[in-house]
């Protein structure tokens, strides 16, 4: 038994926003940084030469190869 008023709805959520046009030169200078770091073809991990395919192959069987 309910003896105050009804609850309140909650506000309704802001209208979304417009979309925006890419920055280009902002992207470009962001590529510029990043082949100025050593970050130009590869990850953190791998480097800019990536892993040769050698390497790749580690003689060993897996599960869903099996």
């Amino acid at each position: 038994m309910c003896l105050g008023s009804a609850p309140s709805a909650p506000p309704p959520p802001p209208p979304p926003q417009a979309p925006q046009d890419p920055q280009i030169a902002d992207l470009t200078d962001m590529r510029k940084k990043r082949q100025a770091a050593g970050m130009a073809g590869g990850t953190l991990l791998t480097g800019p030469t990536g892993i040769e395919n050698n390497q790749l192959n580690t003689g060993k069987g897996s599960l869903l190869g099996s």
